[in-house]
């Protein structure tokens, strides 16, 4: 309960700095299927002795015309000594982001075949990676296709 406060907190500090810049934190794809994340942050910015907190909110929702699924999110903590959250593989998907820095787009995608159905699911992200926010959304053709392009960070 804890983290989940804390990330509240979190994204009221990420929302009123994109308030602040002048644009929204997480902006809509113009079209059905976005190829490239909406905004990254990198996450080598901040010191290596204090790198802040890792604290993300994550979502995967259906996207019309797929109403089959409910949207699903859980929290993901890669700060502290063990990964914690309500995500259910806590530990392979903060490794995976920690590989990456923290940058979505960095992800290593698997070769993994997908079949071509038109079931499209967006997935979101926000939060602080190492003391810098995180604004993150990409629409995928299927859950499969999000799986294949960012590994066990949204398998949930």
């Amino acid at each position: 309960m804890r983290t989940r406060s804390v990330l509240k907190a979190v994204l009221g500090v990420v929302a009123a700095a994109a308030l602040v810049a002048g644009s929204a934190p997480l902006a809509a794809a113009d079209a059905p299927v976005a190829t490239t994340p909406t905004a990254t942050a990198p996450g080598a910015a901040a010191s290596a002795a204090d790198p802040g907190p890792d604290l993300l909110l994550l979502t995967v929702a259906a996207t019309a015309p797929n109403t089959a699924a409910a949207a699903r999110t859980v929290t993901l903590d890669c700060g502290g000594a063990a990964p914690t959250g309500d995500h259910p593989d806590a530990a392979a998907a903060c490794a995976e982001l920690l590989g990456a820095q923290g940058d979505f787009s960095a992800l290593v995608p698997s070769h993994t075949f997908c079949p071509e159905l038109y079931l499209p699911v967006t997935a979101t992200a926000a939060g602080l990676w190492g003391a810098q926010p995180i604004a993150y959304q990409q629409t995928f053709t299927n859950e499969c296709a999000l799986w294949r392009a960012t590994g066990r960070v949204f398998a949930f």
